[in-house]
């Protein structure tokens, strides 16, 4: 059975929710104005696992944490 909460808490919408988990895994330094514009140009680019829904850019912070990982193993 699914844990709903467990789900919710995974996922990040919208740019500015994604930007801070970035800043927080250490890819976009803190306080970078330009960071949401960042996390549009690494989505395009399909740098990271970064989807959309509808206009919204959506992630899930272990498919970053997992990302991460592997740049850095």
């Amino acid at each position: 059975m699914l844990d709903r909460t467990k789900i919710t808490d995974d996922l990040l919408f919208g740019a500015a929710a994604i930007a801070k988990e970035l800043q927080d895994l250490g890819i976009i330094e803190e306080g970078d104005e330009s960071a949401e514009s960042k996390v549009y140009y690494i989505a395009a680019k399909k740098k990271f696992p970064i989807g959309r829904y509808g206009k919204t850019l959506v992630a899930s912070r272990t498919k970053l944490l997992n990302a991460v990982r592997a740049l850095v193993a």
